[in-house]
């Protein structure tokens, strides 16, 4: 799944997944702050991919954590 979100983006909007890595994890929300390639954090929703890690990279779209990255995007 997280190739075909990579290359042909979202069947909704068009939009691609991007690569963010976990900086922290609020377990009673299910939340992480995540950081994308150019260090700007924002919340993401965690649930389809937990458990998740610190450091961990994840394929984020529109809020969401897809899956985890691939290695290709992950030495981003």
């Amino acid at each position: 799944m997280s190739e075909r979100v990579l290359s042909e983006g979202c069947t909704t909007c068009g939009d691609v997944a991007i690569p963010m890595r976990v900086a922290d994890i609020d377990r009673q929300t299910g939340l992480a702050l995540c950081l994308d390639a150019d260090g700007a954090g924002t919340s993401v929703e965690t649930a389809l991919v937990e458990p998740v890690l610190v450091g961990e990279v994840l394929l984020v779209h529109a809020g969401t954590a897809l899956s985890r990255a691939p290695e290709e995007a992950r030495a981003r």
